[in-house]
């Protein structure tokens, strides 16, 4: 049996959100939106400061068939000074993306993480099932079930 649709968002957040995960629900809509800011640090070199901010957003739609709709969101700006020959430069960046993405990164650099504080060697794991999987399991346990190709 399904769950109503309205009940299904109203527990969403309750039953996703949790202390040990690095992402947030909310529900907007018909959407649920998982939302990881799983980037967000300084990082610096002799010569260069870049700041990195990288975001990346799962939302899953429930339609009016007991099915959802899936997508997904990346965001990603960069801001940097660089002194290089005596003379110093600023740039920035931002790129975004919307559509189907499945990914794994592990990257590494010397700088300060500033959600953590921590200063020296910091590293960012992403992985995109760590988000969709969770949110499809919820709704799955709920009746529902994922919307074909074209549905």
């Amino acid at each position: 049996m399904r769950d109503d649709k309205q009940a299904v968002l109203a527990g969403a957040a309750a039953a996703l959100n949790s202390p040990d995960r690095p992402w947030e629900v909310k529900v907007q809509g018909d959407s649920i939106l998982a939302r990881w800011k799983w980037m967000d640090a300084r990082f610096f070199s002799p010569q260069q400061v870049n700041d990195e901010v990288r975001e990346y957003i799962f939302t899953a739609t429930l339609t009016d068939k007991g099915t959802w709709k899936e997508s997904d969101t990346t965001k990603e700006k960069s801001s940097s000074a660089r002194l290089e020959g005596g003379k110093l430069s600023f740039g920035t960046s931002t790129s975004s993306f919307k559509g189907k993405k499945f990914g794994k990164s592990v990257e590494f650099g010397v700088g300060k993480n500033r959600e953590t504080g921590e200063t020296g060697v910091v590293g960012f794991n992403f992985d995109t099932s760590a988000v969709k999987q969770p949110v499809r399991d919820y709704l799955t346990a709920r009746g529902w079930k994922k919307a074909g190709l074209f549905g």
